[in-house]
């Protein structure tokens, strides 16, 4: 039975939870958050058992996986701290897949994922570390998705599209094939890419042009 603690009491949490308890290997300890006014209380049945500073106490108390519970709106820096803090102290990380997400047996997909209800994942493409493939989101053949991106809810990513860590594609974007996005970029809602996207850039619109 694997101890799990998640880490950050938010929405994207109540989507994670849902998917690991269809999991029996699972016993869940309980949530952390920063919100010291959630302390104590419960969250989706669990006990919030404090803020970050209870992650060492816990693994000392035998619970030794854990899940990232915050989504991200565009800034992919708080998840990404959680996630090395953790794992710095030796925390193994738990995927949440869910059992209507379609994805290639060829696809790769590194620890901590986040692959939500009716995402497609198609042959070839391989996933970073920490990363959120949304609700409906479509990652074509040979796509290559870096280290803590979010792909949001309805993003469509076509073959061979690269995605550097960081960075985020927003809520229905569209990103045309062999595209390649850098790091820590921001893709805005809708936006509909055709050309390269540096690293540290928002873009939006269609086409997509640099705010």
């Amino acid at each position: 039975m694997k101890q799990i603690i998640g880490i950050g009491a938010g929405g994207h949490a109540k989507v994670v939870l849902e998917i690991l308890r269809n999991d029996p290997s699972f016993q869940f300890a309980g949530m952390l958050d920063a919100n010291e006014q959630l302390w104590a209380k419960q969250f989706c049945g669990l006990p919030i058992l404090g803020g970050d500073d209870q992650l060492q106490k816990l693994l000392k108390q035998g619970v030794d996986h854990a899940f990232i519970g915050v989504g991200t709106t565009g800034n992919t820096k708080p998840r990404q701290k959680l996630y090395e803090l953790a794992k710095g102290m030796g925390f193994q990380f738990v995927s949440a897949i869910h059992s209507q997400a379609i994805i290639s047996p060829s696809v790769r997909i590194g620890p901590g994922a986040s692959i939500m209800a009716g995402a497609v994942i198609n042959p070839e493409a391989r996933l970073g570390d920490n990363v959120i493939i949304n609700t409906r989101a479509v990652v074509e053949h040979d796509c290559v998705i870096g280290d803590h991106v979010h792909i949001a809810t309805g993003a469509l990513l076509a073959g061979g599209v690269s995605v550097g860590n960081g960075s985020h594609v927003g809520i229905g974007a569209c990103v045309r094939q062999g595209i390649q996005i850098g790091r820590d970029a921001v893709i805005g809602a809708g936006a509909v890419v055709v050309d390269n996207v540096p690293d540290n850039v928002v873009v939006a619109g269609n086409p997509a042009r640099k705010l």
